[in-house]
């Protein structure tokens, strides 16, 4: 799989990507259209959702692999293996919010079922995941940019590197031959 992401043209990665988007509304659509169980929609939203985002967070974590082995200065690399937390957090976190919000995450002030210890639950958890969807995809910016220049970097360095894998289905485009250079550029 790191040899796809780090190897791959960047229609490929987009193109998987695409299809994997179709699948999850499809399948969206048809636990919606054809389920009348709450808990069938929600386990099938929680793994539409959680594969997902999976799939995007492994390929940061490929990219961030594969990069952090372009840099020649020991000193400069980040641990792939300490991003792993910051990996399943979200993932996990997505997969049972879905599980125990199957129709999503409408909490109201007119339903007498309204508790103030959802929002005091779920808020920090919530703010933890985004959190550590953000780190990871600061830290793969962060890697790119040192792979590319050999040198520590800077936010303002690799800010865009950090934006374009944000906003993934159009950074594709502009990182991912970037990426496919520093991988062929011989050491």
């Amino acid at each position: 799989m790191e040899r796809f992401f780090l190897r791959s043209k960047h229609w490929n990665v987009f193109l998987l990507f695409f299809i994997t988007f179709i699948v999850v509304i499809g399948l969206f659509y048809l636990a919606l259209t054809y389920s009348q169980d709450t808990i069938y929609t929600g386990f099938a939203m929680a793994i539409g959702c959680a594969g997902s985002l999976s799939l995007l967070l492994s390929w940061y974590y490929f990219l961030n692999h594969g990069m952090n082995q372009k840099i020649q200065d020991n000193n400069l690399k980040s641990s792939s293996n300490g991003i792993w937390f910051f990996i399943i957090f979200p993932v996990v976190y997505m997969f049972l919010a879905f599980l125990v919000f199957p129709t999503g995450f409408v909490l109201t002030t007119t339903e007498h079922n309204f508790h103030i210890w959802w929002i005091a639950l779920i808020f920090p958890i919530h703010l933890f995941a985004v959190f550590s969807f953000f780190y990871v995809v600061y830290i793969t910016a962060k890697s790119i940019k040192m792979a590319e220049l050999q040198k520590d970097a800077m936010f303002v360095d690799f800010a865009g590197e950090f934006f374009l894998l944000w906003f993934f289905p159009i950074g594709i485009w502009f990182l991912q031959p970037k990426i496919n250079r520093i991988i062929e550029k011989k050491n």
